[in-house]
């Protein structure tokens, strides 16, 4: 391939790449980047045309990388993410930018205690705590806009060859609960099934979040169709504070803060029997994310 060609290629055309490969989808990538499909479509031939080589292929309704895609998908990621480290450097007189991405519910968890080993360590930093949805989060982490990620990939996410860029430790492992005001009706019961919550509102997280997937999933299991929520919040602070004064009823990490406050109560019902993950999760190629993880005193470390 000529030299002269890669001089055409573009960052967005990177970021482009990497998000197709994510989201599988030509039209969610034009929609995510806020272009038309025929705009995308334009783009892609582009790239391929740049490389000189397939890098996608159609599959049912939606685009997979090639083999080609995925030689070159690593080393996109790489350029990607040392943009983003230059971005965070600009400023020599100020300590370096660390870009954490957090899930709400750490910060009653593991959050408090990351930051402290970060600010106690042999390192100064400052420290920036982004948060979005899973997905968000991991597409930010995947091209270089944050450098550590606290939390769990998505579903979709695990069998994505992007993985491979990827590594995590994991902090502990999550359980979901249902909770209302410590005075609800429902706390006079010793088990509640599934089908008992659905005669009450619901404030939920939005569509994309995973403690709204993980509660939509102990439902459809059970053969139930899933509380429709009257309030969409933000996170699960906000959908806790509206708790207090109602009989509405939210899903949130079960997590020592939770237990110990005593406006709430975690209602006695299973929401799923599989613990999930929380990890810290970064790119095996980011050097600030290596140092910073050095930095975190914690347990092992694993590949993902």
């Amino acid at each position: 391939m000529p030299i002269n060609r890669l001089e055409h290629l573009r960052i967005k055309q990177l970021k482009f790449i990497g998000l197709l490969a994510s989201l599988g989808s030509l039209a969610a990538t034009a929609e995510h980047l806020s272009m038309t499909p025929s705009a995308a479509s334009m783009m892609l031939k582009e790239i391929e045309g740049i490389f000189n080589a397939k890098l996608f292929r159609r599959q049912g309704k939606g685009m997979a990388l090639t083999e080609q895609g995925r030689a070159l998908l690593p080393r996109c990621q790489t350029v990607l993410g040392e943009v983003g480290a230059m971005h965070a450097s600009l400023n020599e007189q100020a300590p370096p930018l660390l870009r954490i991405g957090a899930f709400p519910h750490t910060t009653t968890t593991v959050l408090p205690k990351i930051v402290r080993d970060l600010i106690l360590g042999p390192y100064t930093w400052r420290i920036q705590i982004v948060e979005e949805s899973a997905d968000q989060l991991t597409e930010l982490l995947l091209a270089g806009e944050i450098d550590l990620m606290l939390g769990r990939l998505p579903r979709k996410m695990i069998s994505s060859p992007l993985v491979d860029s990827l590594a995590q430790r994991v902090l502990y492992q999550g359980g979901l609960a249902v909770v209302a005001r410590a005075k609800h009706p429902l706390t006079r019961h010793q088990t509640l099934s599934l089908e008992e919550l659905l005669h009450w509102p619901w404030v939920l997280p939005n569509k994309q979040s995973t403690t709204r997937v993980a509660l939509m999933d102990a439902f459809l299991r059970g053969g139930l169709t899933p509380p429709v929520p009257i309030i969409e919040a933000p996170t699960y602070v906000y959908g806790l504070s509206m708790l207090e004064h109602t009989d509405l009823l939210t899903c949130c990490a079960n997590s020592p803060g939770l237990k110990g406050d005593k406006k709430f109560s975690i209602l006695p019902v299973t929401i799923s029997l599989d613990a999930t993950p929380v990890a810290l999760i970064w790119r095996k190629n980011s050097l600030e994310a290596l140092r910073a993880v050095e930095q975190i005193d914690s347990v092992s470390i694993s590949s993902l």
